[in-house]
């Protein structure tokens, strides 16, 4: 790309030409005429310099070898410059944001001599989000110093996906979909779970007779399995709240949390969709496939922002919670907003299933008596908080830092009924 820039005196001359002036000024208010011999050759350098006229116009380009990829994946940064005049330097300078680290390459790289230079590095997202690289300050010096000027180069928007967690579909809803998936179902069908033994019929295989019970009965009798069926799984992020160093926030694990659930169980053959709470509420209805882990990686980009609505989940269409989909809300349990979205969810029948990725407590700035007491009020609310929600039949799983995902979630033997129901 072709950009106008504005060429400028390059430090070289305008340091001849501040001393020539000192020179020339000292000769005047002195009356001593061997000043000017002084400023006489650095007035000539300066006239007689080559390439007197400015620069044509810098094209510059920047391109990164990836436009979406997930967190501590390597992108390769190139930058190049060109310029129709020769330059004695083409400089370039890298300056990363606090969410990418440098790899391989000096920030700094200076081409000589040349009409065309070309720097490379690469970088690495330490943080999920959309991105740009840069800025990369690139700097022309034209030959014999005369002429410089400075432009900034941009790479991106980059998508960074969040890394996953490794988690198993642990977590299998009581109402499963009339579609071939991985979960032990209540009816009987293809799958490879004993469900019972009943009377052989007509039809039946052989490798599915029951020996001992047709010895002790004297009949045949087959064994039954239990159908193999997919589930609906609903993830929501709580984004009202956002506690925690830079890449580790509650947030940050909300987020990767659901990427890791949302992953697990659509690699089974089930159906995922998200819901975010904060800002605008939005929704993506449960669908199959990879391309839905993709959709939603896209969709969870964009929760980085404060807003004091409170979601209406009435607003939200059967589509995107349909009835007997699974439930599960990453919050810190802290704002009241999210703990209200939860409980209205399980009066309307939804098994609802919540990951706590509160991991720190408060710090108090200096241990006292005060503090420590203010400390354990903290510790009491958050139980009776827990407690709540446990009493309205919402589990609530504990992830801690030095924990995998799927352990914490290991800790729920068994998912809420839907209401109503046994």
């Amino acid at each position: 790309m072709k950009r106008e820039v504005s060429w400028y005196p390059a430090r070289g001359a305008r340091r001849l030409a501040t001393i020539a002036l000192l020179a020339l000024a000292a000769a005047l208010v002195t009356g001593h005429a061997g000043l000017l011999l002084l400023a006489a050759p650095l007035l000539a350098a300066l006239v007689a310099a080559p390439h007197g006229r400015r620069p044509d116009d810098v094209e510059i380009s920047a391109t990164a070898s990836a436009t979406r990829c997930f967190e501590r994946e390597e992108i390769e940064l190139t930058v190049t410059a060109a310029v129709a005049s020769q330059m004695e330097t083409i400089s370039f300078m890298l300056e990363l944001p606090a969410e990418f680290s440098l790899v391989t390459g000096s920030a700094a790289q200076v081409t000589l001599e040349c009409r065309t230079a070309r720097a490379s590095w690469t970088v690495r997202p330490e943080v999920w989000g959309r991105r740009s690289i840069g800025p990369v300050h690139v700097t022309c010096s034209g030959r014999g110093g005369t002429w410089s000027t400075a432009v900034q180069a941009w790479a991106g928007p980059i998508d960074v996906f969040p890394r996953p967690p490794a988690v198993r579909p642990r977590l299998v809803p009581p109402e499963l979909l009339r579609r071939i998936g991985e979960h032990t179902g209540r009816a009987v069908g293809e799958g490879i779970e004993f469900a019972g033994v009943r009377s052989y019929l007509p039809g039946d295989r052989l490798r599915d007779v029951n020996w001992r019970v047709t010895s002790r009965r004297g009949q045949l009798h087959v064994n039954q399995r239990a159908a193999q069926r997919a589930a609906d799984l609903v993830v929501m992020i709580d984004a009202f709240s956002d506690i925690g160093p830079p890449g580790e926030t509650t947030l940050d694990t909300a987020v990767r949390g659901a990427a890791g659930l949302v992953a697990a169980y659509l690699r089974t053959g089930d159906r995922a969709g998200i819901v975010t709470l904060g800002g605008m509420l939005r929704w993506l209805g449960p669908a199959p496939g990879e391309r839905q882990f993709y959709r939603i990686a896209e969709m969870v980009l964009g929760v980085r922002f404060h807003s004091d609505v409170t979601p209406d989940l009435g607003r939200i269409p059967r589509t995107a919670l349909p009835p007997g989909a699974l439930v599960v809300l990453f919050s810190p349990l802290i704002d009241q907003r999210s703990l209200g979205v939860v409980t209205d969810l399980r009066q309307r029948g939804f098994p609802v299933v919540v990951v706590d990725v509160l991991r720190a407590e408060p710090s108090g700035l200096a241990r006292s008596r005060l503090s420590d007491l203010g400390l354990r009020i903290w510790r009491l609310d958050r139980d009776a908080q827990r407690f709540g929600l446990e009493s309205a039949g919402i589990p609530v799983i504990s992830w801690p830092v030095d924990e995998e995902l799927d352990a914490a979630m290991a800790t729920v033997r068994r998912v809420p009924a839907m209401a109503g129901r046994p």
